[in-house]
């Protein structure tokens, strides 16, 4: 074979190996190829559910790939995040997580995992939560259902959409700093909880104050007793937890975002962090999630990363019941 022939020979193959890699994913503009797999730790219907199927309809319009959203609760998201870090690190199977349940359950349980198995990607909302209880309840203010599980010890029940998230942490919280003895009962996620509320299963729930659970407070079936942040919310007439002389309680707000496993390439991490930028920023997405709940500055991987330490440094040794 004469040199200009070897030389095309060798153009060609080359050009075949950047092909190859390119279908790898080691290039940012080649990822996705295939469908998206996006996990969601808890149940159809909840503020997870939500952030992730708003999400996922932007993901498959801007990557030009289907994305298929599946629901895997249990375990308060143990059971999503071990079939998650089980993938191939490679950008096609995604969850959603939510802070600072995703670190209570490692930090609690021996769940096979810890922060270190997970790439995070970015936040797409951060919903603050309440106490409530039904609107029915005899309980006229915090103040007076404390009062009665300070006498009763054992009454007061609290439904939490989880056994080890940041509700039924707090709520072991006020128990373990107060004195107040509550006594957690887990569901798996708002919609169970509120069914629980309603059905008169439980004295009182602690949950997420989003989409899902606004209606009925709206609607007066459920009774804010404090809210779970540093200062009152705008669309909510309720007292915080800290005017009423519980200041400690103010680490029960979700922040739900995506994450991948852990060695998934940083250019995929890299394309993945612009979509969610992209989706944050979007006027429907935004609309469809409540701008109430989706923050002013974009919560990048960096900054995600970052949460996950600082929430593991402010629940290790107080997390568990």
């Amino acid at each position: 074979m004469n040199r200009p022939r070897l030389l095309a020979a060798a153009l060609i193959l080359g050009l075949l190996v950047a092909s190859c890699g390119q279908r790898s994913g080691s290039a940012p503009s080649a990822y996705p190829q295939d469908q998206i797999r996006l996990i969601v730790p808890y149940v159809a219907g909840g503020p997870t559910d939500i952030a992730a199927r708003s999400l996922g309809r932007f993901m498959q319009q801007r990557l030009g790939q289907t994305v298929v959203v599946e629901n895997e609760p249990g375990a308060s998201g143990s059971t999503a995040y071990k079939h998650l870090i089980s993938a191939k690190p490679d950008g096609y199977t995604l969850s959603m997580s939510a802070l600072p349940t995703a670190v209570l359950n490692y930090l609690i349980n021996d769940v096979g995992y810890t922060r270190a198995n997970f790439a995070p990607v970015g936040v797409i909302t951060q919903v603050p939560s309440a106490l409530v209880v039904p609107g029915s309840s005899p309980y006229p203010n915090l103040a007076a259902l404390f009062a009665d599980a300070r006498a009763n010890p054992g009454k007061v029940t609290v439904a939490t959409p989880g056994s080890t998230n940041t509700h039924a942490s707090e709520t072991r919280r006020a128990t373990k700093l107060y004195g107040v003895p509550l006594t957690v009962l887990p569901f798996n996620g708002n919609p169970e909880v509120l069914t629980a509320l309603l059905g008169g299963n439980t004295v009182a729930g602690f949950v997420n104050v989003s989409q899902d659970m606004l209606p009925a407070i709206e609607s007066g079936d459920l009774r804010v007793l404090a809210v779970g942040t540093a200062a009152r919310l705008p669309y909510l007439d309720a007292p915080t937890f800290v005017e009423q002389g519980y200041p400690e309680l103010t680490q029960s707000t979700t922040t739900f975002g995506m994450i991948a496993p852990a060695g998934t390439p940083e250019p995929v991490i890299k394309r993945l962090e612009e979509v969610m930028r992209s989706a944050s920023a979007d006027p429907e997405v935004v609309r469809e999630l409540d701008p109430r709940y989706v923050p002013k500055q974009f919560v990048g991987s960096a900054e995600l990363a970052a949460m996950f330490e600082r929430t593991e440094q402010t629940f290790r040794g107080i997390a568990g019941g």
